[in-house]
């Protein structure tokens, strides 16, 4: 069995705020499933939605989009100071984090907004990414140093 109602607070015709439930019932009870406030906001599996949408339960898409100004591109500017791996490695080794990336006491105190973190772990893929570019120059010249040196050692011999 199913039902809409509505709640309302207040005198019916002055001043009054109301809410829309959607509601179900196995025969003994009446359950609220859904409600729509008098702002707009709907709670699905909650009474108090305090968002535009407010789920308490699991949440099951094809996808979501996420739209945030914020996009790290600015990483790629040749005036980009990229942190160094020390600096990287001391704020690991007080904080048990990466730098610019929320703890896990923060997120579980405050969640995480999806376009805000997806930037902050882009960003450093890139960051990372770059210093393994210049890892790897190093690499190949060092290589390249090895190999010029073989050849001196060899012809010593």
């Amino acid at each position: 069995m199913a039902y809409i109602g509505s709640n309302i607070q207040g005198e019916a015709a002055v001043n009054s705020s109301a809410s829309l439930i959607f509601a179900t019932s196995n025969g003994i009870g009446v359950y609220p499933r859904m409600e729509i406030d008098k702002d707009g906001n709907v709670g699905i599996g909650t009474s108090i939605p305090d968002v535009k949408l407010a789920v308490n339960g699991n949440i099951r898409a094809r996808e979501i989009k996420v739209e945030t100004a914020n996009w790290p591109d600015y990483v790629f500017a040749k005036d980009y100071q990229l942190p160094s791996l020390k600096d990287t490695e001391k704020h690991i080794n007080e904080k048990g984090h990466l730098p610019g990336i929320p703890s896990a006491d923060e997120v579980k105190t405050n969640g995480v907004d999806l376009g805000d973190m997806n930037a902050k772990l882009l960003k450093k893929i890139e960051e990372m990414t770059l210093i393994m570019i210049q890892l790897n120059k190093q690499v190949q010249q060092q290589a390249e140093t090895l190999k010029m040196q073989q050849k001196q050692l060899d012809k010593l011999k």
